[in-house]
């Protein structure tokens, strides 16, 4: 399973799911172009209600790439994905 987004220069940008019973459910990989970047581990997750927009949104903290990564993941479909820095 995935979901996409396409950015005003042509790449494609997708999150691929594993998808277990309640379909969804943890994120495998990122695609940006024609590259994919495998999800290592999934170190948290959490469900969250946004107090201003009453929103609600999964976060994951994940290792990819050697890298730990903060992945949202809101009803809609949309998603967004940031690099904390380390302290």
């Amino acid at each position: 399973m995935c979901r996409s987004k396409d950015k005003e220069d042509g790449a494609k940008f997708e999150l691929r799911f594993y998808s277990g019973y309640k379909g969804k459910e943890i994120p495998r990989a990122v695609v940006i172009g024609s590259r994919e970047f495998v999800i290592e581990e999934v170190v948290s997750q959490k469900r969250v209600l946004d107090q201003k927009t009453g929103k609600r949104f999964e976060v994951f903290d994940c290792r990819m790439e050697g890298q730990r990564v903060k992945i949202k993941h809101f009803e809609s479909g949309e998603w967004e994905i940031s690099f904390p820095e380390e302290t």
